[in-house]
């Protein structure tokens, strides 16, 4: 009944009846400025999230995929392509350049060693999902995505110990709490699989 309840909070959010973020404000004088590691982490965190968009995209166009993955795969598409482009705006407000997820050397912030540790997906492992039968794409988009937000997790907390810019702690908070019910609800999923 959990699940239930928490995908119906998900199916709701993404038709617009959840929580929304405020629109990213021009930065004041108040407000710490950003340091490397807010930085840092806005670049990597753009780029996390724009796979998660695409890995979510590629479950839910996968024919025969239950709803409530489905369901689950575009609210995670939508939430974070809204904080893609807020995260997008914070950038640009601080002076810098928006991220393009697909330039190669951005891909590269999370390249080598540390992308397994941040949950960044191989292209093999994109394509497990787009080549699977339905049961199995849906196995192997909750057990990637759960590895995917872990990975953020990480992250997030990271900012909070160095991070010194409201913006990013606020994000970085929210990744921490909205990303572990996700992981807890996708969990159970993997557990009681919906019917197809």
């Amino acid at each position: 009944m959990r699940v239930r309840s928490l995908v119906l909070v998900l199916v709701l959010a993404v038709a617009g009846c959840g929580p929304r973020s405020a629109p990213v404000a021009a930065p004041s004088a108040s407000v710490a400025a950003p340091n490397g590691v807010d930085l840092l982490f806005a670049q990597m965190m753009v780029v996390h999230h724009a796979q998660a968009v695409q890995l979510s995209r590629v479950v839910a166009a996968e024919p025969g995929v239950s709803e409530r993955i489905r369901h689950v795969a575009g609210f995670i598409a939508h939430d974070q392509q809204r904080e893609i482009d807020e995260t997008n705006a914070w950038l640009v407000a601080w002076g810098r350049p928006a991220v393009d997820p697909a330039d190669p050397v951005v891909r590269q912030l999370h390249g080598g060693g540390d992308a397994a540790t941040h949950g960044m997906l191989s292209d093999a492992q994109l394509d497990q999902v787009r080549d699977a039968v339905p049961a199995e794409a849906s196995r192997l988009f909750l057990q990637q995505m759960i590895a995917h937000h872990t990975g953020a997790i990480t992250m997030a907390r990271s900012a909070l110990e160095d991070g010194a810019n409201a913006y990013i702690r606020t994000l970085a908070t929210h990744i921490i709490n909205e990303q572990t019910a996700e992981n807890d609800a996708m969990r159970a999923l993997l557990v009681t699989p919906p019917p197809g």
